[in-house]
């Protein structure tokens, strides 16, 4: 190698075709193993995460672990979300009430807005919105807000919304099958896309599956009889 190609590497500006690791500075558990070896560690920290979804399909299970990792006094936001809040569903996730917002803004500019404005604020740790379309200028000035408040953007919107090519932290795309909730990986800084992994039902839905259907659903399958 030579010395232009060496020092271009000891500042890390080369990225090498086999090099898959995650370059975010922080990474959060999402508290699913088999989700985080996919991230290459978890949810990248201050940044906006895009969760694209055909409707309802456990996208609040997906993030519920990283949510109740924070522990701290921080305000968590809710913007535009498609149904009221369940004061018993925020409880079960060790979330204090007080410290739970939900905005509802009736114009995609003013949701955008507050979103901004909760992020860079300092005074919350997550910030969720529900919104169908994000341009490069928005997407820009919401990871900023993030950086500049330490704080984390989940950005929903259906998954049949209009493409765009934009430079998400990490974009995924969750699908309902019948083993569980397909994650694909639709953008991913410094990583490889298209790369997917399915998380069954009863991992993110634990409480509502019966301890022996659980070692039934985990335990190899008998082998069919051939006659």
């Amino acid at each position: 190698m030579n010395a232009l190609l060496q020092q271009l590497q000891n500042r890390q500006l080369i990225w090498h075709a086999n090099q898959t690791e995650a370059p975010y500075e922080h990474c959060q558990s999402t508290g699913f193993p088999a989700l985080d070896q996919l991230l290459g560690g978890g949810w990248p920290q201050h940044n906006v995460v895009e969760l694209q979804s055909h409707g309802a399909c456990a996208e609040l299970q997906l993030i519920s672990k990283a949510l109740g990792q924070s522990g701290s006094d921080l305000l968590q936001v809710w913007i535009n979300p498609p149904a009221a809040l369940c004061a018993e569903y925020l409880l079960q996730q060790k979330r204090p009430l007080h410290q739970v917002l939900q905005l509802n803004a009736p114009r995609s500019a003013d949701a955008l807005w507050a979103a901004e404005l909760c992020l860079k604020s300092g005074s919350c740790t997550d910030v969720l919105l529900w919104q169908n379309n994000l341009n490069l200028t928005q997407l820009k000035r919401l990871q900023l807000a993030a950086a500049q408040g330490q704080s984390q953007l989940y950005f929903f919107r259906p998954a049949m919304a209009e493409q765009q090519l934009l430079p998400w932290a990490l974009s995924l795309q969750l699908t309902p099958v019948t083993t569980g909730l397909q994650i694909r990986i639709l953008k991913r800084k410094g990583g490889w896309q298209q790369q997917e992994v399915v998380l069954p039902w009863a991992e993110l839905y634990p409480q509502f599956i019966k301890p022996e259907l659980q070692q039934k659903q985990y335990s190899k399958p008998p082998l069919s009889r051939v006659s």
